[in-house]
């Protein structure tokens, strides 16, 4: 099974680049299972998922733990895996790790771990072709060590000092995991050294990184919760990301 995340800075486009790849992973005959660990939990809501229809890990986490206690992950794998997951039409099943619910409650550490053990068990079952990790906003969660040997770590960024800074930390992390292949995805670009710009700032050779350009197409498609590849699959923005999908790929050796 591959194994791919998606970092970057907050608001880069993660959700919107990554909901695409999925469905056309998906819709080329791979079988997808998707982990939403954004506390936002937009990616569900993309994928034309009601919040309303996941139970959450962070929601259940006190169950999940009881259940996995002396218990081998392999015989109760699928039960938890299935009852806090829900599947597109695609055929993509995504499981949500879910928001902090209160105030004060602190990191969203064990949930993270959680999610470590459902990762190996999905990879263990052998039900999946890939799994795909959308990571919350920031370098955080590779300090977890969630991508531990990953084949691909896909930083999104837009062409700023800020978030090139944000491309610079995680790639770092990623390679202190192992992570195998790292894809920089300029997102939001609108002049020709917009790309250039942003690997040179992270610290990344320019043929590392796929320019997706900006276009208001994106935003239509996201204000009526349609994924753009069905409402504007000919447009300047998915060809771009269709481009990214062909370097991840090869990237992870498909």
């Amino acid at each position: 099974m591959k194994k791919i995340i998606a970092t970057g800075k907050g608001g880069s486009g993660k959700t919107t680049v990554l909901s695409n790849l999925c469905i056309i992973m998906a819709r080329s005959g791979r079988r997808v299972i998707v982990f939403d660990t954004d506390p936002s939990m937009n990616l569900a809501l993309t994928f034309g998922i009601p919040y309303d229809v996941i139970s959450t890990i962070t929601g259940d986490k006190a169950d999940i733990v009881h259940d996995l206690e002396g218990a081998d992950v392999s015989e109760i794998g699928e039960s938890i895996m299935e009852g806090h997951s829900s599947v597109t039409p695609d055929g993509i099943r995504i499981v949500v790790m879910g928001a902090v619910l209160h105030g004060g409650e602190g990191c969203l550490c064990s949930a993270v771990s959680l999610t470590k053990i459902l990762l190996g068990y999905a990879e263990a079952c052998g039900a999946y072709d890939v799994a795909v990790v959308d990571s919350q906003a920031g370098p955080e969660i590779l300090g977890r060590g969630l991508a531990s040997d990953f084949d691909c770590n896909l930083i999104l960024c837009e062409p700023t000092v800020k978030s090139s800074e944000v491309s610079r930390q995680v790639l770092k992390l990623s390679g202190d995991l192992g992570v195998k292949e790292s894809i920089l995805v300029v997102n939001k670009i609108d002049a020709p050294g917009d790309t250039g710009f942003a690997a040179h700032m992270a610290g990344m050779p320019a043929h590392m990184a796929v320019g997706v350009r900006y276009d208001r197409n994106v935003l239509e498609a996201d204000r009526d919760g349609v994924v753009l590849m069905d409402r504007h699959p000919d447009s300047a923005a998915m060809g771009d990301i269709l481009s990214v999908n062909d370097r991840l790929m090869r990237a992870i050796g498909w």
